[in-house]
């Protein structure tokens, strides 16, 4: 049976939730990446900044990948801005164009896009019988 993996690639922000106004702060969220409810990953990001994430996990079954957003003031709260769910079905052929999936996010006032893919991880090898 084959066994599979999902890996998340990297998140791009065109543009934060973040919105203070204010001249001599950045505009920046909170990010967080969030597997079956268990963050994996998170960072301040900005207009502009893409994410390498490289995140590999055991995928024995469907899988809830979350990216939630959040203000990066004191008291602001946090959004789920997009889900996408790694699955068997979306293992590609071995070229770029089909492997990678692009996920993009226009929710709570902030636009991210999620790149991931999922992958057969090859099993064990038997060895061949010995020779008599």
């Amino acid at each position: 049976m084959a066994s599979y993996e999902g890996i998340l690639n990297w998140t791009h922000c065109q543009s934060p939730r973040s919105n203070h106004n204010a001249p001599t702060r950045p505009e920046l969220d909170v990010v967080t990446l969030r597997w079956d409810g268990e963050q994996v990953a998170r960072r301040d990001m900005g207009t502009g900044e893409t994410w390498t994430l490289d995140v590999a996990r055991p995928l024995p079954g469907p899988a809830t990948v979350e990216v939630v957003v959040r203000p990066n003031v004191d008291g602001s709260v946090e959004d789920v801005t997009g889900t996408v769910v790694l699955s068997e079905d979306l293992v590609g052929t071995g070229f770029p164009a089909t492997d990678f999936h692009v996920a993009a996010f226009d929710e709570a006032g902030a636009q991210y896009e999620l790149t991931y893919r999922v992958r057969t991880v090859p099993g064990p090898v038997d060895a061949p019988p010995p020779v008599a």
